[in-house]
This record gives C-alpha cells, sequence and structure tokens, in this order.
C-alpha cells in the first residue's frame, strides 16, 4: 500500500509539472534579452535576466508601438466585461434556468438542449450577433460583448446547476412552504444560499471563459478603453509583428501580466472549487 501511495504521489509530481512548465515558460521568456530567446537549443535558466520586455521608455516591438505594461485599457475591459457575463449569466439566467428545469419542468431532454447550446461553435454564431449588435448600436462596446457572452456563460451556468438543486432536499422547501414563502423567496432565500459552492464555481468558470474567449472580442471591438472594449486576448494578438512572426519577449511579458488575475482568482477560490466540485453531480 505505501509502495502505491508512493508511485501515486510520483505520477502527481509529473503531472503537475507538465500542467506549469508552460506558465515557467511564459515566465522565463518573459525575463530573458532577445539572444537568449532565439536559439537553437533551448535555455532553461536565463543567465542574463532583464525586465525590458515588460517596459522600456521608447520600446517597441517591430509594429507593435505598445508593451506589456501598456495593457491596463485591455485588463480592464476584461475584467469588467467578464465579471458582467459570469454575473448575469450565473444569478439573473443560469440559476432560475436550473432551479426551473429541476423543480418545475422536470424534462430530461429540455435540460439536455441547454447542454446542445453549448456545442455550437462560436463561428457559426458571429454573422446574426454581429447583426443584432450593429442594430441594436451596441459595437464596440462592454454591454454589446457582454450580452454576446450570455451565450455561453448562461448555458453553462444552467447546465451545472442543475446538478447541484437536484441534490437539495425538497423537504427545506416544502418547510419553508409551509411557513408562507412564496416560491420566489424559496429560491433566493433557501435553495440559492445552500448550493452556493456551486455558484461560485460557475461564475469563476464564466469568468474565465469570458476573460479567455478572442473570436466575439476580435469581430464586435476595435478600439480599446476609454473608446472602445478591447480585450487582453485582442492586446496579446498584436505582439505579432508580420505574418508567421512574433515578439516573444513583448508577448511573453504581456502573458505574464494577463494570467495573474486569473491565478489570484484561483487561489482565493479554491475552497469553494473543490467543495463546488465534489458537491454537485449532474443527474437526469
Amino acid at each position: 500500500m505505501k509502495k502505491l501511495n508512493i508511485l501515486l504521489l510520483l505520477l502527481l509530481i509529473i503531472f503537475s509539472l507538465i500542467s506549469l512548465f508552460p506558465i515557467y515558460w511564459t515566465i522565463i521568456t518573459a525575463l530573458k534579452v532577445n539572444s537568449e530567446i532565439f536559439t537553437t537549443v533551448p535555455i532553461f535558466f536565463p543567465v542574463k535576466i532583464t525586465l525590458s520586455n515588460f517596459y522600456t521608455p521608447g520600446q517597441t516591438f517591430g509594429a507593435v508601438s505598445q508593451t506589456a505594461f501598456g495593457s491596463f485599457p485591455w485588463l480592464l475591459n476584461s475584467a469588467v466585461i467578464a465579471l458582467l457575463s459570469a454575473l448575469i449569466g450565473t444569478f439573473l439566467i443560469g440559476a432560475p434556468a436550473a432551479y426551473a428545469l429541476t423543480r418545475y419542468l422536470k424534462n430530461v431532454w429540455l435540460g439536455r438542449t441547454v447542454l446542445l447550446m453549448m456545442m455550437i461553435p462560436e463561428a457559426a454564431l458571429i454573422i446574426p450577433f454581429y447583426i443584432i449588435i450593429i442594430k441594436v448600436n451596441l459595437i464596440n462596446t462592454w454591454w454589446g460583448l457582454t450580452l454576446v457572452y450570455l451565450s455561453f456563460t448562461a448555458p453553462l451556468s444552467t447546465w451545472l446547476l442543475m446538478g447541484f438543486f437536484s441534490d437539495l432536499p425538497r423537504s427545506v422547501e416544502e418547510a419553508a412552504s409551509i411557513d408562507g414563502l412564496s416560491a420566489y423567496k424559496i429560491f433566493y432565500k433557501i435553495a440559492m444560499p445552500m448550493i452556493m459552492p456551486g455558484i461560485m464555481v460557475s461564475i469563476i468558470l464564466n469568468f474565465i471563459n469570458s476573460w479567455n474567449e478572442f473570436l466575439y472580442a476580435l469581430v464586435l471591438t476595435y478600439t480599446p478603453f476609454p473608446t472602445g472594449a478591447q480585450t487582453v486576448p485582442l492586446f496579446l494578438s498584436d505582439f505579432i509583428v508580420i505574418e508567421k512572426s512574433f515578439a516573444w519577449g513583448g508577448l511573453a511579458a504581456a502573458g505574464v501580466i494577463v494570467i495573474i488575475p486569473t491565478i489570484i482568482i484561483g487561489i482565493y477560490a479554491q475552497k469553494y472549487l473543490v467543495k463546488g466540485w465534489t458537491m454537485g453531480a449532474v443527474k437526469e
């Protein structure tokens, strides 16, 4: 048994190193000088550490005019849009829909259509979304991109929270109903607080998905804050100086700055993630 535990520990260490290696490589690339970045044999430990990839006055990377520390307008847009789409998709759409599907409609196939919505590729929806956003005059705005992001945040929240609501004992809700609480109050004051770990998991996953989304932001936005709503994936794409060529130092430095918020959120919400994943399971 002891040998089995040691083997499992070694496997976990190996998988952890494999998972963390891309982050490590991004960080050391951001700290390398160009002579160490562009080498035939990869350098895993930089000899000369530099911070010039993050910011140097007057620095440009080929056709790129900004540096990593100039990412604030894009970071602000991403933070606002990702937060809005995660909260609206979870609290205003996902949770009520999941509760209705598990408590009132009780239709397995209707629940499966929610999962089907998540399988539709973004490319198939981008033209209809573009036409709609143009018609309502929300192009290149926070609300325009937020409404489009609800197409994947709301279905994910609904599908995920259906399992959590299914696990709730009905006796608690029945007791609240006998005490005179309306269906609305039972949902928001009884059911919602009891599945808070699931709510947190849904918000975190939706936030990360919205933070990393690229195609909708590329088509529906064209300027950063304060005149537009371009997000950080578009900021990173600016480090492509010519076809099939990248400003690797600046791109890695910008990547380090961009992943910091998601890492902080992941660490802070770790307890909710662990409890949420073990608490809920999708049931039919």
